[in-house]
């Protein structure tokens, strides 16, 4: 079995929750017909004004009977289930923690961000996701919409990423012992046996990147300082599970030598874990990287480099240089890799660890801890 680890955080602003019944009518009561309209609206009612008090961490309190871990199985719906069977392939677990500042922003939240990170570890694993465990730890006199929410979002990006949710669980903690909510997943995957060993990396290699990077961060990080600039920036994520399948189905064998995720760290921490891990030099040009121009203004507004912002929706791919415009080619046939581009290449031991060349063409090594924010994925 393969056990891949990491934590990861995000960040949201407040809003209505998504997904909820509509308000119950204003207007007189039918005369005739079945009573579960009045105990839907009176259920819709319950989850808009609630709040999640300490009762619920069993039962009894505003979540119900079966407290926030019933509440959380409900609202989740379909996607409950248990795991598919393995069927001879070798399991892959990726386990995370995953705490988001704020945990609600523009386009999503930190449930669906939890799912995305997941399935995408795993994915790029080499893996395919089939279910996850979800835990949540929440502060007391958070809106029980505002939990719903969260499940809502869980469930859409479940069902997006094609997984099941094969557990649930919830606790409640002191108003002021958590930041609204926090989440834990763990994911399994099923990785078939390959047929040869896949080549290390060598000198000469490129350095891929499937989208934009910093859409994540700086729509998170533009939320928490109250800048306005998510409005016109994507956070950028999403599944990536078929584009993955995708590039791997469109290079030859052994010509994808590595995949990572870039996350809370940005480029410069994966760059940086991949060459402690290769033992190889790795140099990247900052003309060729893909930025966003709103991005780069929240960002620059910020104070955070590119490459040290959370990518969200993005992956990191060493690749054989003669694959190289294949897989450009795969990636930017799927939706979530359009602006893919080649950003560097492998050097060979001993050039040292991540170089950057900036655009008067001085070499700079890049510090992978140097400017990456807190707790955003």
């Amino acid at each position: 079995m393969t056990l891949l680890s990491s934590a990861w955080s995000s960040e949201s602003s407040s809003g209505s929750a998504p997904g909820l019944p509509a308000e119950p009518s204003s207007g007189p009561a039918p005369v005739s017909g079945p009573a579960v309209p009045r105990a839907v609206a009176a259920a819709a009612a319950r989850v808009r004004t609630a709040q999640v008090g300490l009762a619920d961490d069993e039962a009894g309190g505003a979540a119900g009977a079966g407290g926030l871990r019933g509440f959380l199985r409900e609202a989740l719906g379909e996607v409950c289930g248990p795991c598919p069977a393995l069927a001879g392939g070798v399991p892959v677990v990726w386990s995370g923690a995953h705490v988001v500042d704020p945990p609600f922003y523009g386009d999503g939240d930190i449930g669906h961000a939890a799912v995305c990170r997941t399935v995408n570890e795993l994915a790029a694993a080499g893996a395919v996701p089939l279910g996850l465990s979800l835990s949540a730890v929440v502060e007391a006199g958070l809106p029980l919409g505002r939990v719903r929410q969260v499940a809502d979002s869980v469930r859409a990006a479940a069902r997006a990423a094609g997984v099941l949710v094969v557990d649930v669980d919830a606790r409640v903690v002191r108003a002021g012992e958590a930041d609204q909510i926090y989440l834990h997943t763990t994911g399994i995957g099923r990785r078939g046996t390959p047929a040869a060993p896949v080549p290390r990396a060598r000198a000469g290699d490129r350095l891929v990147i499937s989208a934009p990077l910093g859409g994540f961060g700086a729509h998170v990080l533009s939320v928490r300082a109250r800048l306005g600039h998510e409005s016109v920036i994507s956070s950028g994520c999403h599944p990536l599970t078929g584009l993955l399948e995708r590039a791997r189905g469109a290079v030859r064998q052994g010509a994808l030598r590595a995949v990572r995720t870039v996350g809370r760290g940005g480029l410069a921490a994966a760059l940086g874990a991949y060459a402690d891990e290769s033992g190889l030099g790795l140099c990247v040009r900052e003309t060729a990287l893909p930025v966003q121009y709103e991005a780069r203004v929240a960002l620059d507004a910020l104070g955070v480099e590119p490459v040290h912002a959370a990518s969200a929706g993005c992956v990191l791919v060493v690749v054989a240089a003669e694959a190289a415009d294949v897989l450009l080619a795969a990636l930017r046939a799927d939706p979530c890799g359009r602006e893919a581009a080649v950003v560097g290449e492998v050097l060979r031991p001993g050039t040292g660890p991540v170089v950057l060349v900036p655009a008067d063409g001085r070499p700079v090594a890049l510090e992978a801890t140097a400017q990456a924010p807190a707790r955003l994925a």
